[in-house]
């Protein structure tokens, strides 16, 4: 599975990395959904925006979720899913992961 700064480019900005860690700007347009993708490391998002999402994972489940703007989320690996802004304006966050 590719990660997700490869998957989907028109999403995911790689901004700056080291031999260590990642910093991505991510930015969904409303009712836009990216490609399935992974995180290899650890990663905490930073919310720019306040944000309506839906997660979807591999076995046809999903999940909804609100972010607010300036939250943090402190995540682990992340195996295959794929993120859809459900909301109706962009949902935009900085992702800075473990490599």
């Amino acid at each position: 599975m590719p990660p997700h700064y490869k998957a989907s480019p028109d999403v995911y900005k790689l901004i700056s990395e080291n031999d260590k860690f990642r910093v991505i700007k991510a930015t969904w347009k409303p009712g836009l959904r990216d490609l399935w993708h992974s995180h290899s490391g650890a990663e905490t998002a930073y919310r720019l925006t306040d944000c309506q999402s839906r997660i979807y994972t591999p076995d046809g489940e999903s999940q909804d979720g609100t972010g607010k703007l300036e939250e943090v989320d402190v995540n682990p690996m992340i195996v295959s899913h794929s993120f859809e802004n459900v909301g109706t304006t962009e949902c935009k966050a900085l992702i800075v992961e473990r490599k």
